[in-house]
């Protein structure tokens, strides 16, 4: 791995980012992640990230709770995808996983269509939950590559 990328999760659900949070710190200490409260709190970043002076850490993925209020996380997603690229960032192309309690096929299918690279259904259980975010960031922070900025 050269260069490191940071993980971004939104969740509107304080206990749901505290259990995420402790998840990360106990078990998953080698990705650095960054959390959200909401799809507009996100959205303000990524353009400060934009900018040609940004040093900070880009995102190598970013997880999106789909039901959340004000700005949800399709229309984040549909914001994102239709955000022009630049020298420094590629929305279009940034891994972007939605997260749900729900599992619904008419949702599942928006999501995909406005550009998600993949829909997870939230485990209700600690381990599952630890268990998928771990295989989660192996494959796309580790394994999987990412086209080359231009």
């Amino acid at each position: 791995m050269t260069d490191k990328k940071e993980l971004y999760i939104v969740d509107d659900s304080a206990d749901h980012r505290f259990v995420l949070e402790s998840i990360f710190t106990k078990f998953l200490p080698q990705y650095p992640v960054r959390f959200f409260e909401g799809a507009q709190d996100l959205y303000h970043f990524l353009i400060l990230q934009s900018a040609p002076d940004y040093k900070g850490i880009l995102p190598g993925l970013i997880i999106l709770d789909l039901k959340m209020p004000a700005m949800n996380g399709y229309e984040l997603l549909k914001l994102l995808r239709q955000t022009p690229d630049n020298k420094k960032t590629q929305w279009k192309s940034l891994p972007v996983i939605m997260m749900s309690s729900e599992d619904i096929p008419q949702e599942i299918n928006q999501c995909y269509q406005a550009g998600a690279n993949s829909y997870l259904t939230k485990p209700l259980i600690f381990e599952e939950l630890r268990d998928v975010l771990k295989a989660t960031c192996q494959y796309w922070l580790d394994f999987n590559r990412a086209p080359s900025l231009n």
